[in-house]
């Protein structure tokens, strides 16, 4: 195998405006890199992966979100694709959850639905309807042909409308057979992070109603039981039928995850209806 070190032309590091010693640990690492440190100056996701590519000259850009470990493999195996099939605007690997923490929170990160679902994924050749961009090979041109990153997607979703983007342009999307590590946090990260995705399906539904309607009846449905509580009873049973389909879970594991799946849609509607009110 190729060594990865050999196929690195320009590292370049966006740092989100962090409080830990982040700025210091990759500093030990400018003698040894072609290495570019820049910040997202406070300005958020979509930003900070667009100034990032865009201060590369390559052909082939890999974006590494900070708490993914990556394969080595992935570099050789996308760069394969990428130069025998000239469809394929990006590609993914898959991200397979690892958490240190303990309790409920912590073991609904690394055991949700929302996993196993996207592990069960078809890969290359089959399409991808959107990339999680954690671990992404992205073909320069494709970039530059739809514009980048949207600047707007501060909170999340900025690599799911991306892949819209890709696909209306005409490109390829695709997952590969590879896993990698998905350091994952528990805690502060649920609440936030849910509440978040769900204000950003206001914006991704504004540019691309076609592929992410907002009023879809799930959403009307999760809307209406957080108006009326009773009817969570209803969206509880539903994801434990859905969680019974999972292998490898306890019995307890069966009953306590889909109410935290319950507590996750509550959020992001939430986050929904804060957005459209604070518009």
């Amino acid at each position: 195998m190729t060594p990865i070190s050999s196929m690195i032309g320009e590292v370049v590091v966006v740092d989100g405006n962090s409080v830990d010693d982040t700025l210091e640990i990759v500093s030990e690492f400018v003698p040894k890199l072609p290495l570019v440190i820049l910040s997202d100056e406070g300005r958020g996701l979509g930003y900070a992966r667009d100034v990032g590519w865009r201060a590369t000259s390559s052909p082939y850009i890999i974006m590494l979100d900070s708490d993914v470990v990556m394969e080595p493999e992935f570099v050789a195996e996308a760069l394969r694709i990428m130069e025998n099939d000239r469809r394929v605007g990006a590609l993914s690997a898959k991200l397979r959850p690892k958490i240190e923490e303990k309790g409920w929170l912590a073991l609904f990160q690394v055991k949700k639905l929302e996993y196993h679902l996207h592990l069960s994924e078809p890969t290359y050749p089959e399409p991808a309807v959107a990339l999680i961009n954690a671990c992404t090979m992205f073909r320069r041109e494709a970039l530059e042909r739809v514009g980048g990153f949207d600047h707007h997607f501060k909170l999340a979703d900025e690599d799911i409308e991306l892949s819209f983007r890709l696909r209306k342009a005409g490109y390829f999307l695709s997952y590969l057979p590879i896993e990698v590590t998905h350091l994952e946090r528990a805690g502060y990260r649920f609440w936030d992070t849910n509440f978040r995705y769900g204000r950003s399906y206001v914006h991704i539904s504004e540019k691309h109603p076609d592929m992410a309607p907002l009023w879809t009846f799930k959403r009307a449905f999760l809307t209406a039981s957080l108006l009326f509580p009773p009817l969570q009873l209803i969206v509880y049973l539903h994801y434990v039928r859905r969680y019974g389909e999972v292998k490898g879970l306890t019995l307890v594991e069966r009953i306590v995850l889909p109410g935290i799946e319950v507590l996750r849609e509550a959020l992001r509607t939430a986050g929904m209806l804060y957005e459209l009110l604070n518009r």
